[in-house]
């Protein structure tokens, strides 16, 4: 069996393309072939030559319109199976149309269809996520009772019984090579992840104070300087998840990784004369486990404000964490997300609890089971036993292609458009004349038509009724 694994909006190197890799390294050791699709969007992302492949990667270049790209058409059209696990978002507006219409030509394998967004507002920054979907024949959303999953099948009714939570796959051996024992750590408390502001990273500042940083580090590792991480996203700097703002950017040493894979202090960062703490914008996967392996604990700050957007699952970081040291989980997260089993993941042994304001006790906490090798050796045992149960890639990476082949190609797949000019009469229309329309989860659910200009939605009004006016008369 043959499987494409396709990039609409472009090998990133994050978690999406993590979660592709393991399932296309295990496909392989099955006896399975694959076959990487990179749409060039004229974006680039540092991280997209971070990850080894098994299969042949095959571009469609950045020049390349729908019907020129042939070459990669036609492989994908040689597999049983097509994994669409990203399409372009509005930010690559040039290309949205054209992945659209590459995608009506394959015919011939069982569609896949992902979606990775967690929130309303990363759901909707796909402007045609809704009309990929209906050429899917099964779609992956990250929670059953979640915002996107209710977009997909409101138009589409025979998506229903074809969608599936996303699985979170691990290669539990592949961890092994980094854990130390109790012994060969250092108290060393972490964040690993990029900047989001659902992950809380300003963590690690916030607790600093509460530690005798002769005995402890603290480190953030992957977490870039962008925007959102100096800005105030909340009124109180207690509760504010961005790390490098005015109160500690100053006890922050931030690496750069250049292109041997050598970590350097730029020159503004050596000025700084007090820094107690260190951040690496970048790292290889391996560096950053074993930071992981040999640390005392991670923050794993994973929040989300609706709880039927959590499913049943834990994100990538997290599960690293859960295998390598001892994770510290959000107290929302753990009172609000529930496992594949249907408990409350609070009711778990195991990871520590905590949240934004309760540093001190946790600072103490940590202080106390740095110190207690039984408690910390029997509470980590706990939290890789959870992630062998639950996202092995050896037992969940069957029941999923199971699941694909099981429900097959569809018959029932509708006339999107048709569908949508019941509330976007003008559709047809502007799509012939060149302009994108926006066909996301947001616009299907309101009804509402919108297209894309200069990457933002706008929405097209229907035409005034002059013709009984004396405007009209004249």
């Amino acid at each position: 069996m043959k499987v494409a694994f396709i990039f609409g909006k472009g090998i990133e190197g994050c978690g999406v393309t993590k979660g592709a890799n393991i399932f296309e390294e295990w496909l392989v050791s099955q006896g399975h072939e694959t076959v990487i699709i990179d749409f060039d969007n004229d974006q680039l992302f540092n991280r997209a030559g971070d990850t080894d492949w098994k299969g042949p990667i095959k571009r469609v270049e950045k020049h390349q319109k729908a019907e020129e790209a042939v070459d990669v058409l036609r492989e994908v059209n040689g597999c049983d199976i097509a994994i669409v696990h990203s399409m372009p978002t509005r930010k690559q507006q040039n290309y949205v149309d054209r992945f659209r219409e590459w995608l009506a030509m394959v015919s011939d394998p069982i569609i896949v269809v992902h979606d990775h967004g967690i929130t309303k507002h990363n759901i909707n920054m796909i402007p045609q996520a809704a009309e990929i979907f209906s050429m899917a024949d099964v779609g992956v959303v990250q929670s059953l009772q979640g915002y996107g999953r209710d977009a997909y099948t409101s138009l589409d009714e025979g998506l229903n019984d074809r969608i599936v939570e996303n699985p979170i796959w691990v290669n539990m051996g592949e961890y092994d090579q980094y854990r130390k024992s109790f012994e060969e750590r250092r108290k060393h408390f972490l964040y690993i992840g990029r900047m989001s502001s659902l992950k809380d990273p300003a963590m690690i500042p916030r607790i600093e104070p509460y530690f005798d940083m002769d005995e402890w580090d603290l480190s953030l590792i992957g977490c870039e300087k962008s925007i959102s991480s100096v800005s105030m996203l909340t009124k109180d700097i207690r509760d504010n998840p961005a790390p490098y703002t005015d109160p500690f950017k100053d006890k922050i040493r931030i690496h750069s990784l250049n292109k041997a894979g050598i970590y350097t202090v730029p020159p503004k960062e050596r000025l700084k004369l007090n820094t107690v703490m260190n951040a690496y914008e970048r790292y290889k996967y391996s560096w950053g486990m074993e930071q992981l392996g040999e640390s005392m604990a991670s923050w794993c700050g994973y929040r989300l404000k609706v709880p039927a957007e959590y499913g049943n699952r834990m994100e990538y970081t997290v599960l690293e964490s859960f295998l390598l040291t001892l994770p510290v989980v959000s107290r929302h997260f753990a009172e609000n997300a529930y496992s594949p089993e249907g408990k409350l993941w609070g009711e778990y042994d195991g990871f520590l609890i905590s949240k934004a304001r309760e540093e001190e006790a946790l600072a103490e906490e940590l202080n106390r089971i740095a110190n207690n090798k039984d408690e910390w050796n029997e509470r980590t045992t706990a939290c890789r036993e959870l992630v062998g149960k639950f996202n092995n890639i050896n037992i969940i990476g069957q029941q999923f292609l199971d699941f694909v082949l099981t429900k097959g190609k569809r018959s029932d797949k509708i006339n999107f458009i048709e569908k949508v000019t019941e509330y976007f009469p003008s559709a047809v229309e502007l799509r012939n004349k060149g302009e994108v329309l926006i066909t996301s989860a947001g616009s299907v659910l309101t009804k509402t038509p919108f297209t894309l200009v200069d990457g933002k939605q706008n929405e097209v009004k229907p035409p005034k009724d002059v013709g009984a006016t004396l405007e009209g008369f004249f």
